[in-house]
């Protein structure tokens, strides 16, 4: 199959994401975003629901440098994806397991996470309840959700524990460690997610 570079996707390319931009990639990736295959390699994909277009438009406006078509409507989503970038390679395979699976990459989580991706990640992911914090990390393993656990702790100074959600686990972050985390996220939470903190 031919595939035809625009200027813009070769410029794009050629360009490393800034600290931020990644730290947003990498907070989306632990939340609601992921990375798509593309002819070339992989694409990140923002998809939120209508509720959320402030936030998914927000989201553009930290990477739209790399993205050719500004966000639009589908069905009950609302979405964007960036052109490939080899960084987002790099990203994949850190993040996704021979199987497909997203994972834990706990030593990019350790150099690279920090507050704002953090903040990123609880935008996708968190909720209230009510003087407490939920994750929905569901989408890991009951020992991923450990390995997180303690990461937040180590890294964040963040206490969290598992609390069961039907058959899976998620992270909930109660009195020990709500004030610490919100300390850290509340500067970077916008405005239309606010009704995430607790009260």
């Amino acid at each position: 199959m031919l595939v035809v570079e625009t200027h813009f996707a070769r410029n794009a390319r050629a360009t490393p994401l800034t600290g931020l931009q990644r730290d947003l990639v990498i907070g989306s990736l632990l939340g609601d975003g992921y990375l798509m295959p593309t002819t070339a390699g992989w694409c990140f994909r923002v998809t939120h629901g209508h509720r959320q277009r402030h936030y998914v438009d927000w989201k553009f406006g930290f990477i739209s440098d790399f993205v050719r078509t500004a966000p639009r409507a589908s069905g009950r989503s609302y979405y964007f994806r960036t052109v490939t970038h080899p960084e987002f390679s790099g990203l994949r395979q850190a993040f996704y397991a021979k199987d497909a699976r997203k994972g834990i990459p706990l030593d990019l989580l350790n150099r690279e996470l920090t507050a704002f991706g953090l903040a990123i990640w609880f935008m996708d992911d968190g909720a209230a309840d009510r003087r407490q914090l939920r994750l929905n990390t569901q989408s890991f393993s009951k020992d991923e959700n450990l390995v997180l656990a303690e990461f937040l702790h180590a890294k964040f100074g963040v206490s969290a524990e598992l609390n069961k959600d039907k058959d899976r686990h998620r992270l909930r972050i109660g009195a020990k460690g709500v004030a610490r985390f919100i300390d850290l996220v509340a500067p970077h939470v916008i405005p239309s997610m606010q009704y995430k903190l607790p009260l």
